[in-house]
């Protein structure tokens, strides 16, 4: 039987208390909702595996990628249902999970602009994600700027008006391209 509707769903809404991009996936049999975490940091990174290796079943509810520079690591957070802990299912789990960290990381790659291409388009999806990223690290722009919040606000302020600046930039070109054709 065919299924009418997506197998994983991704959150990135990242609510002030739930600062992390989340799966859900929704098979009948071992639904889950996984928690995407990700380590800019080497250290970071094997810290995490080291810890994780100690937890009984580790294997079956997490998934690992390891980037140049730190990873992403995919945690199964909680089961939409409840089943038997049989080998089948743990494996069925870990199948998944794997699989909700290759749509992750693919939606990651669509959404990530192509640098070399510098049309206005794409430098407005590069300057949104770049206020998304500056929201979501917020805590690390103010120790940054010496726990000035002032200095973090003012640096999302900007990146947000630049981004404005682009959005009007190509509205206006599409105006004047209608117009003089």
């Amino acid at each position: 039987m065919k299924r009418d509707y997506p197998l994983f769903l991704i959150d990135r809404s990242q609510a002030a208390a739930y600062p992390f991009n989340y799966i859900t996936c929704f098979d009948k049999t071992v639904g889950f909702v996984a928690r995407v975490v990700h380590f800019p940091a080497d250290a970071q990174y094997f810290e995490f595996v080291k810890a994780a290796s100690q937890i009984e079943h580790a294997e079956y509810m997490n998934v690992m990628f390891k980037a140049k520079r730190g990873g992403v690591i995919l945690v199964c957070e909680d089961f939409l249902y409840n089943f038997e802990l049989t080998n089948a299912n743990l494996k069925r789990v870990q199948a998944l999970l794997k699989k909700a960290m290759k749509k992750f990381l693919h939606a990651e790659v669509e959404r990530t602009p192509d640098l070399n291409d510098l049309d206005i388009d794409n430098q407005i999806i590069q300057q949104q994600l770049s206020v998304e990223r500056a929201k979501q690290m917020y805590d690390d722009l103010v120790r940054r700027a010496n726990g000035d919040k002032n200095i973090a606000d003012y640096q999302i302020a900007l990146a947000e008006a630049t981004l404005e600046t682009l959005k009007k930039f190509r509205d206006n070109q599409k105006y004047f391209s209608l117009n003089l054709n």
